[in-house]
């Protein structure tokens, strides 16, 4: 009866240990804390089958196959985009495929992955792509790969019967009635977030929020061009937001306003003919706003803050249209370019008043170099007067918890996906490093092309 007791001890034992080695640590890391915005002293993180299974003090016992030393740096959670569409990546328009034939599935996972992983990037939300395309988005969705971005998608952006041709990464609702059944039919296969365009007319936008709402689903909405307001639309329940500019439409709405503005862009930028003239426009609603609408942008402000909005940020794409390359090869065309870099001086003036008065910003870039896009949208945050610490967290828990991921990404806690940056030169010594290289962790691994 002894030997039996001590040979169970010994299994036990024996058992325990093995459990208790973990797959990778990190040692000497100094982790940036989310929720706070504060670097801590140097631990160790260990992981284990992907997840974080515990943080301990430097100077705690650890048994690891494998030990990474991070000799005293930065280490954050990796990056989420919190609006992206694969179009961008697999061609749009008429370069866009039909389908996403079987036998090229691998092939578009790994070209949707090289866009957005080697930037840090390790978390995609699909904010709309073609339905035809969905059911091997969800199989990527529900079956992660070490080396390959964490997929999420809202399915196709939502919009309601109009005349004129409908975009691939759309569908269509013709009734109340077909929204809610549309809702119900993503739910049935596993989508839990959603898109309601600015094409979505007022009763399928709330029929079509109510049920999605109903079924605890998260509603992202992109309100625009004065179909329906924010206004409108906060008083409907929703709190989530694609694209900061928009919230330009939400405050110039009177007929007489849009005259006066539409005098004075066609006396700048002459008639609208591009989408970069769109673009243009949005800014120059900054300006006018600026000057004539102050009162109204601060009111809606604080509405969209007491009710708890969040905002995708999707800057990168305007500053586009005035940073270095662009054709400014007339003087018509610098005093262009030198009013659209002002006009974007204006509006980022009001989108740090925003995060200040405590909406919460994600990174959604919207961009087809969506990974070189985050790192361009992480510089013009600073420029605009960002912390280092807020910009961290607008690219990580602030698009997790908007996302209802924050379970899982987001944050460096135990029991989190192990999605890692450890950095080699860090951003709080000099805004330029969030251009720096990074080793990158995915799901407990490094990965094999980890070159910024």
């Amino acid at each position: 009866m002894r030997y039996i007791t001590i040979f169970c001890l010994f299994f036990s034992f024996s058992s325990f240990s093995q459990e208790k080695k973990y797959d990778l640590a990190i040692k000497n890391a100094k982790i940036f804390d989310v929720k706070t915005g504060l670097v801590g002293p140097k631990q160790v993180i260990l992981i284990k089958n992907g997840i974080i299974g515990n943080i301990l003090k430097n100077t705690g016992k650890f048994a690891a196959k494998k030990t990474i030393d991070a000799q005293g740096k930065l280490v954050t959670p990796g990056f989420i985009d919190a609006h992206i569409h694969p179009t961008d990546v697999f061609g749009d328009y008429d370069k866009a495929p039909e389908y996403l034939v079987k036998d090229s599935l691998l092939v578009y996972r790994q070209r949707l992955t090289d866009a957005y992983l080697p930037c840090g990037i390790t978390t995609v939300m699909m904010m709309g792509q073609p339905e035809k395309w969905l059911k091997p988005i969800l199989d990527w969705s529900v079956n992660p790969l070490p080396n390959h971005i964490n997929i999420y998608t809202a399915g196709a952006a939502i919009i309601s019967k109009e005349d004129r041709p409908t975009y691939i990464g759309h569908v269509v609702v013709e009734s109340p009635l077909a929204a809610k059944k549309k809702i119900e039919a993503y739910y049935r296969l596993g989508i839990r977030h959603i898109k309601l365009y600015w094409r979505l007319r007022d009763s399928e936008f709330k029929i079509a929020f109510k049920t999605a709402d109903s079924l605890g689903m998260r509603v992202y909405g992109h309100i625009d061009q004065n179909v329906m307001t924010m206004d409108q639309t906060l008083d409907i329940g929703l709190k989530n937001y694609e694209h900061l500019v928009t919230i330009a439409y939400s405050v110039i709405k009177e007929n007489k306003d849009w005259d006066t503005f539409n005098k004075e862009f066609t006396g700048h930028y002459g008639e609208v003919k591009t989408h970069s003239d769109i673009l243009k426009m949005f800014l120059e609603m900054f300006r006018y706003i600026d000057e004539h609408k102050q009162a109204e942008i601060n009111i809606l402000i604080d509405k969209l803050a007491n009710q708890n909005a969040t905002f995708s940020t999707s800057i990168n794409i305007l500053a586009e249209l005035f940073q270095a390359g662009s054709l400014a090869d007339s003087s018509s065309l610098l005093n262009q370019q030198t009013r659209t870099e002002e006009n974007f001086e204006i509006f980022m003036k009001y989108v740090k008043r925003m995060q200040e008065k405590g909406i919460k910003l994600r990174i959604g870039t919207d961009m087809a170099n969506g990974g070189k896009s985050l790192q361009a949208e992480q510089l013009l945050l600073f420029k605009s007067g960002f912390s280092i610490s807020s910009i961290l967290q607008i690219c990580t828990i602030n698009g997790a918890q908007a996302l209802g991921i924050d379970s899982k990404v987001g944050l460096i806690e135990k029991g989190k996906r192990a999605d890692l940056l450890i950095w080699h030169q860090s951003p709080f010594d000099n805004a330029n490093n969030f251009l720096s290289e990074s080793i990158i962790i995915k799901d407990g691994m490094v990965y094999e092309q980890s070159i910024k």
